[in-house]
């Protein structure tokens, strides 16, 4: 009878099993085939744009983007595209937003820094340490918090299960070097906060206002590919900080943030 229970219910077990495998090919078969459709496009993408029709490449990418969402190759190629067609504000845009998603690239890093000597945007350097807080952004940086302080609350409750493990020298150590670790990637953290506020001009000529009203004064313009600091945003308007001191008003679809709200 044990035997025949145990026949039956290896039966159910293995039913249940093909039907949840079952269940989750077909889950997952809309996912699969919208990665090969996102793939195909972004093939096309890449054809069009070997053959100069960089309008056409650009379409191709934006449909991508729409389906599979940002990635730094999509947004390298779509940079390329709008550079050959020198538009100079979506070049720059496209690139630094695929800098901000891999930060360690040479080949984004190259085409940027070209794209700004070609279109004369040749920026202030930025310090050593804000250089070196820039090799990760913001998701590394708190995946590097997250472990140091999961490592240092696993070795202290250790240190608290069994005293003799870690005692007096040894744990005081590995505190400190727990607690600069945390310090570095809190900083880190922070620089690529600052980042986040960084937007680039995607339009030539735009004037910068001395109040957010279309009425205002122009104190000046700035050219578009220039990035800035968005410091907050006033109706149809945004207050932006240049490198080199100036700010004001800016329309609102005259600027795109590097790292976009969605």
């Amino acid at each position: 009878m044990n035997i025949l229970t145990g026949i039956k219910n290896h039966r159910i077990l293995m039913h249940l099993f093909f039907a949840g495998t079952l269940a989750l090919l077909i889950c997952l078969f809309p996912v699969i085939a919208e990665s090969g459709q996102g793939n195909d496009l972004f093939a096309s993408g890449n054809q069009a744009y070997a053959e100069g029709k960089y309008d056409e490449a650009i379409s191709y990418y934006k449909a991508v983007m729409e389906q599979e969402g940002y990635s730094a190759s999509l947004l390298y190629n779509m940079a390329n595209a709008y550079y050959q067609k020198k538009n100079i504000g979506q070049a720059i845009l496209n690139y630094e937003r695929a800098l901000y998603l891999d930060p360690k690239n040479a080949d984004i890093q190259a085409n940027l820094s070209l794209a700004r000597k070609d279109f004369g945007l040749i920026p202030e350097p930025a310090p050593m340490w804000q250089r070196a807080f820039n090799l990760l952004n913001l998701n590394w940086w708190t995946l590097l918090a997250s472990g140091v302080l999961g490592a240092f609350s696993f070795l202290y409750l250790i240190r608290g299960i069994r005293q003799r493990l870690l005692m007096g020298s040894s744990f005081k150590v590995i505190a400190t070097v727990c607690l600069l670790f945390f310090i570095v990637s809190g900083t880190g953290i922070f620089v690529q906060y600052g980042n986040m506020s960084r937007g680039v001009v995607i339009r030539n000529g735009t004037n910068l206002l001395v109040s957010p009203f279309d009425s205002a004064a122009s104190s000046s313009s700035i050219k578009d590919g220039k990035v800035v600091q968005m410091a907050r945003i006033y109706k149809d308007y945004v207050l932006v900080k240049g490198p080199n001191g100036k700010s004001g008003w800016i329309q609102k679809d005259a600027i795109e943030p590097v790292v976009p709200s969605s």
